[in-house]
């Protein structure tokens, strides 16, 4: 699996729904289904997005028919207009069918057919209206490896490489919630108590002391690390990180470009520590590049995202 957490441009969804059973749909129900009406895709609108730990957690074995590898099945929020659902995912690049189950609800089924199933599984798992997306054996082992091992894997993210004149190697635990390793030539040992919203211990050669408010829009980060006061807030529908830190403003601004098929690639650009901030993500290899700190920045993020870097800006963004 490319990791990639795009969608290839998609030319169709239908406008008619299909009444079925969601829990016996099998690959014969999706190939005698008519293709109904043509609905383009809209512009890109702005929308809420989970995270990956999140949409991980939605994914699911389709028990129903585990050999269905051509079709993703997505379970959606009650009470909403399926003709929106079938437009909005048509913008994001899914070729989905609308099906009724048998207490008149919806659900779409989505055509991945020559397409990299796997993450087109997760890019749908991470539209904040579905609720569960079920997928065949062989999607659900290329994602997690088909057992607790790899699932297991898949939550322990890793940043490494090199910046602020740094090596990096650092690794968050997203099953006991820490964030371990070394960079800016000093330990990291962090404790996340999501009960408390609180990161507490050390890193770059300061005390660590933080509460966190977390959104599906937006993460308030404050209190003291670095020597120094931390206030920012992490805007994803604004596409913006603001604040004080390091006894210095903070502002990068960026455009995380979800759901546009085939940009794989997001820009970031202002200011922190008072030094210029010019870095370039990609979504596919989860390699950052650029300059901040007047120092090279050359990372690789592996099973977390600029999502993870952000929030923990106060770790990356060097010593006091």
């Amino acid at each position: 699996m490319s990791k990639n957490l795009l969608f290839i441009a998609a030319v169709f969804a239908a406008g008619q729904a299909w009444a079925v059973d969601i829990n016996s749909m099998r690959a014969s129900d999706v190939a005698s289904a008519g293709a109904g009406g043509v609905v383009m895709p809209a512009g890109p609108v702005s929308r809420k997005a989970n995270t990956l730990p999140q949409a991980l957690r939605k994914i699911r074995v389709n028990a129903a028919d585990e050999a269905m590898n051509d079709a993703l099945v997505g379970l959606l929020q009650p009470g909403l207009d399926i003709d929106w659902v079938l437009r909005d995912l048509a913008s994001m690049g899914f070729r989905a069918k609308a099906y009724t189950d048998a207490s008149g609800g919806y659900f779409v089924m989505v055509d991945v057919k020559g397409l990299d199933g796997s993450d087109y599984a997760i890019g749908l798992a991470r539209v904040y209206y579905v609720t569960e997306v079920r997928v065949g054996r062989a999607i659900y082992a290329e994602i997690f490896g088909g057992g607790a091992k790899s699932a297991y894997a898949v939550k322990q993210g890793s940043i490494k490489g090199g910046m602020n004149g740094s090596p990096a190697d650092v690794r968050i635990d997203k099953l006991n919630w820490t964030v371990t390793g070394g960079m800016n030539h000093s330990p990291v040992d962090l404790v996340i108590d999501h009960d408390a919203r609180a990161i507490k211990g050390g890193a770059n050669l300061s005390p660590v002391d933080l509460r966190f408010d977390w959104s599906k829009e937006r993460v308030l980060v404050e209190g003291g690390a670095n020597n120094s006061p931390v206030s920012y807030v992490a805007d994803w529908e604004k596409g913006e990180l603001t604040g004080r830190m390091n006894n210095a403003p903070l502002r990068i601004v960026f455009d995380m470009k979800a759901g546009q098929a085939g940009e794989r690639t997001v820009e970031l650009a202002g200011y922190a520590g008072r030094a210029p901030v010019n870095l370039s993500y990609d979504k596919v290899s989860g390699r950052l590049t650029g300059a901040m700190n007047r120092a090279p920045v050359d990372v690789t993020l592996v099973n977390c995202d600029l999502y993870d870097f952000l929030q923990y800006f106060f770790l990356f963004a060097g010593k006091n």
